[in-house]
């Protein structure tokens, strides 16, 4: 358990070696991919003076931060994707995969959740009481670990960090360059042990 509670929170070390580059990433892809629903808190306020914990009520119902979610989430797969296809070193690739598959299930699950909560939202439109949908904000906080996860993830290759923290051969940098040199040697063979020209 406490192996895996390293692998997990070890890559977070990027950010703090490479804050410039993280805060970067944050503006434009946190910050930035919020502009609709902060939007929305800066304009009911000064044309309703409708509070934020109204405004945050009234984006809950609209399903605004599963949408976001959803969003971030998805755009973490492209560059790991891409990451894999151009990568000429494998470094890390059973981090990057583990890291694909739990975004491919955080969509699988997310996906029909808000649709769910789409098609009661008339019923809940009538609520007396504000309650924010914590299932949504659970998931939202989610999407945002993941995504800077990813982002770790991604950064790891020219991070320039110690990573030989990891024993376990599976999650290791050393099988990483295991395999490199496997692949390597596997194309300087010419003949078998027969003899046979390969």
């Amino acid at each position: 358990m406490k192996k895996l509670l390293i692998i997990i929170k070890d890559p977070f070390k990027v950010i703090i070696e490479r804050k410039g580059e993280f805060l970067i990433w944050f503006l434009f892809t946190i910050i930035t991919g919020q502009i609709g629903i902060i939007a929305n808190f800066i304009v009911r306020y000064y044309t309703n003076d409708t509070p934020i914990s109204h405004s945050l009520y009234e984006d809950s119902i609209n399903g605004s931060f599963y949408t976001f979610s959803i969003a971030l989430v998805a755009s973490l797969l492209g560059p790991m994707f891409i990451n894999f296809i151009n990568s000429k070193k494998l470094q890390f690739r059973t981090l990057k995969t583990f890291t694909i598959i739990t975004a491919i299930f955080f969509l699988f699950i997310t996906g029909p959740i808000y649709a769910s909560i789409q098609a009661n939202s008339s019923l809940r439109l009538t609520d007396i009481v504000l309650k924010i949908d914590k299932t949504q904000f659970v998931i939202y906080v989610l999407a945002l670990i993941l995504a800077s996860y990813g982002y770790c993830i991604l950064r790891l290759e020219s991070s320039g960090l110690d990573f030989h923290f990891i024993d376990d051969p599976i999650f290791s940098e050393m099988d990483d360059k295991n395999v490199e040199e496997t692949i390597k040697a596997s194309k300087e063979i010419k003949k078998d042990e027969n003899g046979i020209e390969l």
